[in-house]
């Protein structure tokens, strides 16, 4: 899925928590090797004190690098990302479960450096995925080698942030006018701090909050170097891409820039990083603080769909799937959510169960036969088989729900309504709004 202007995650996603290392040497049982035991078991080891003397809360922000260790292989560090200099960016929550990291985390302060040890059998009990090398009943251990960088109440991050939002506002203006003069552009400059230039104007109203618009567009940073395009076969959509604009589904930049336009306008957008990705490195084609600029063309702009209700789509889904059924004589079970599926293939054992990890091989279409994803089929990019773990919202309800009742070995259809898909939303352009899909499906793993 495109992903140049929407939101992401971080590579790896950690909460922390944070407390005075002093205490830390008064709690738990003390190991021969220098380390020191909680009762959660969880291990810890601090190896050099900082200065900080605050404690963390739940809600509190903090920066750390991060390394992470299986046996001798490196699965995590945050000195090896794109921006090797910056440490992770988190937010410190309470501990849900024994073994969890977060106690752990409590115990430092800034400036500390500390190595947590971590039991794989706790962390797959405790819901954590399993990975390659990954050994349970065997005492092997996760370890974590972590430095601590920052730790700020929420106050004092919204206080640090507005101050360095202010200061980059700043920057970035200058930035584009000195761009804009260099190459001789006229635009025009909005109160938030947006500029635009029309190359050719539309016809027709300008398109207003709601509306979708399809659009044709390159993305460049002020360097002139493209992180992303629709146009450019090179980054491999070359689709137009459509949007409800005005609703937060693309960075504000976007939101607010559309609104300028109208049916066939070409422009560009000239595009502060406060209303880009702000001061997060996006990629390594985006860093922080980077001004975008966008070259854009408005294909089409759509009135907003009429809204249904979730029973009448519910409704009109399951019409739409019976007619289906009949046109192409297939035979499929119907479940108490709409969701319908059929077995083509047998497999053998239990059926796959919530907590299970399960991989799957699959594709799948939309009702007019075509493909918009497939581990099977290399134009896609993905060809190994596609792990997850079931009943946790790894995946969308129909798949969450469809393959509980498919065992190893099981080659089956799942005919999932939107209303257990994506909605309303359209996740790409390749699914429509209120979109049916239709996995083929094979059950290939099935991890006890």
């Amino acid at each position: 899925m495109r992903a140049t202007f929407r939101k992401t995650l971080v590579p790896l996603a950690i909460a922390l928590g944070l407390a005075n290392s002093s205490e830390a040497q008064d709690k738990g049982t003390k190991l021969k090797d220098g380390y020191t035991q909680l009762p959660s078991g969880l291990e810890y080891k601090v190896v050099k004190q900082g200065k900080g003397k605050r404690k963390a809360a739940a809600g509190d922000h903090a920066e750390m690098f991060i390394h992470v260790f299986l046996d001798d292989s490196t699965i995590f560090d945050s000195r090896k990302m794109y921006n090797a200099t910056k440490p992770v960016p988190v937010t410190i929550q309470s501990p849900k479960m024994n073994g969890d990291l977060m106690e752990g985390f409590m115990l430092l302060v800034e400036g500390d450096s500390a190595i947590f040890r971590v039991p794989i059998d706790s962390m797959v009990k405790g819901g954590a995925p399993s990975m390659p090398g990954m050994k349970q009943g065997v005492g092997q251990k996760m370890r974590y080698e972590v430095q601590v960088a920052s730790v700020r109440s929420e106050e004092e991050d919204r206080k640090l942030n507005e101050a360095n939002a202010a200061k980059q506002k700043g920057i970035d203006d200058k930035a584009i006018q000195d761009y804009l003069k260099k190459n001789g552009i006229k635009a025009t400059k909005t109160a938030s701090g947006l500029y635009y230039s029309v190359e050719k104007q539309g016809t027709g109203a300008n398109a207003v909050a709601g509306q979708t618009l399809s659009v044709n567009y390159t993305g460049k940073l002020l360097n002139g170097k493209a992180f992303d395009s629709n146009t450019d076969p090179e980054f491999k959509h070359t689709e137009p891409f459509k949007v409800e604009i005005g609703k937060g589904a693309v960075i504000k930049g976007w939101d607010e820039g559309m609104l300028n336009f109208n049916k066939g306008t070409k422009a560009t957008l000239y595009i502060p990083s406060g209303l880009a990705y702000g001061a997060q490195d996006r990629s390594p084609q985006i860093p922080a603080n980077s001004v975008l600029v966008f070259q854009v063309e408005i294909l089409d702009i759509a009135d907003a769909p009429k809204q249904v209700s979730p029973a009448d789509q519910a409704k009109a889904d399951d019409d739409l799937l019976k007619e289906y059924f009949a046109k192409n004589n297939i035979k499929a079970e119907k479940t108490a959510s709409g969701l319908y599926y059929s077995i083509t293939q047998k497999g053998m054992g239990p059926n796959a169960a919530p907590g299970k990890k399960v991989t799957m091989n699959y594709t799948g279409k939309t009702m007019d036969g075509k493909a918009f994803d497939s581990n099977l089929d290399p134009k896609f990019g993905h060809v190994s088989p596609f792990p997850f773990t079931l009943g946790v919202g790894q995946v969308i309800k129909g798949w969450d729900e469809g393959i509980q009742m498919m065992n190893l070995g099981t080659k089956g259809v799942l005919y999932i309504p939107s209303g257990l898909a994506y909605g309303p939303q359209s996740p790409t352009p390749a699914i429509p709004p209120n979109s049916i899909l239709i996995f083929d499906v094979e059950v290939v793993g099935i991890d006890n």
